[in-house]
């Protein structure tokens, strides 16, 4: 079989390609990587990877690609906005191979300028005529390289507490990256696995009772500071103006906690045999992992 990964050197991609390293090792597999991809790492492991260098949100890396390269499977895990660019490019190479794309359960979002391009996307990826299997991840975490959990342990580790704005009592089910490569893994080796389905960590749990866990965990505080909703969302949309992709909090950020998020995920466990870990063991790894690397 002929498969072709993209974000292989994210912290999904790498830890998917060390699973695979495992269960087959010696797999050829082709990724698309941007230029300044770090490949230190995947180098490293038993698999003889061809490259594609190139980038998955423009149609000049998939025409190049698809036109000296006919892939059975292509498992997209950047960003799904990159798939109407990529189901164009398939249709003028002809080409339908199968797709394993991994969007987000923020879909939805009752949030419509935060979910609204990812129905619009997954719209498209219902058209498709090849066989496709869309995996729909919660909050990822498990490294410093999530964009979530590991800045509020940061956080929490160095001022002993957070902001909650709100309630928080808005319901999580954090997924491990590690656990979303696994069920990542188990589409891969099913081709009969199709359609939907949603990947949900192994516990639900408030947004204060996330703190608590954390607090556990680090052993420092990690007090909820109860602060007004509209002064975070005034606060995050001052960052945003002004340091635009740099801010460390978007308004849609503080607007989602006040959303629950917590997602059964029954078909996957059923298809995929996906039987997630719990938040407090995830975590409890994240927190071992930040300490071993400085982070904290």
């Amino acid at each position: 079989m002929k498969t072709l990964l993209t974000g292989a050197s994210g912290l999904t991609g790498t830890l998917l390609l060390s699973r695979l390293a495992v269960v087959s090792p010696g797999s050829e597999i082709s990724c698309l990587v941007r230029p300044t991809s770090d490949r230190s790492f995947i180098e490293k492991l038993n698999l003889a990877i061809n490259y594609f260098i190139g980038d998955s949100s423009t149609a000049e890396s998939w025409d190049r690609i698809l036109s000296q390269y006919v892939p059975d499977t292509i498992v997209h895990i950047a960003s799904i906005r990159h798939i109407p660019v990529i189901l164009d490019s398939l249709e003028k190479a002809r080409q339908t191979p199968r797709l394993i794309v991994v969007g987000t359960t923020g879909v939805y979002s009752k949030y419509n300028h935060y979910s609204g391009i990812y129905k619009d996307v997954e719209s498209r990826l219902v058209q498709y005529p090849g066989s496709y299997c869309l995996l729909r991840p919660t909050m990822i975490y498990g490294s410093n390289r999530d964009k979530n959990l590991h800045k509020l342990i940061e956080f929490c580790h160095r001022y002993g507490f957070f902001p909650v704005f709100g309630v928080g009592n808005c319901l999580l089910q954090p997924i491990h990256a590690d656990d979303v490569a696994q069920a990542i893994l188990a589409a891969l080796q099913n081709p009969e696995v199709q359609g939907s389905y949603d990947l949900s960590g192994g516990s639900v749990v408030t947004f204060r009772e996330l703190l608590a866990l954390v607090e556990k965990l680090i052993g420092k505080p990690a007090r909820p500071i109860s602060l007004p909703l509209n002064l975070g969302v005034w606060l995050a949309t001052i960052l945003e103006n002004s340091l635009g992709k740099r801010s460390p909090v978007r308004q849609e950020q503080i607007l989602r906690l006040q959303e629950d998020k917590a997602y059964a995920h029954d078909a996957a466990q059923r298809d995929l045999g996906f039987f997630p870990r719990t938040l407090e063991v995830g975590l409890q790894q994240e927190v071992e992992l930040l300490r071993s690397q400085g982070v904290i």
